[in-house]
C-alpha cells in the first residue's frame, strides 16, 4: 500500500494497513457514548485528537 502517515499503522515496517480506518470508528463510537451520557466535554476533546 505504502508508507503509513497517519502514524497508526501496525505493520512493523510502518506501511498503511487500513489500521486508520479502525482508529477513526472507535473514536467515532466513543464519541457518540460519551455524548449520550452527557459527557460533551469529554467527547469534545476525544473530537480534537
Amino acid at each position: 500500500m505504502g508508507a503509513c502517515t497517519c502514524g497508526y499503522s501496525t505493520d512493523p515496517e510502518k506501511n498503511c494497513n487500513g489500521t486508520h480506518h479502525v482508529v477513526k470508528a472507535v473514536k467515532a463510537d466513543m464519541i457518540a457514548k460519551l455524548e449520550a451520557a452527557g459527557h460533551t466535554d469529554a467527547a469534545e476533546l476525544l473530537k480534537q485528537k
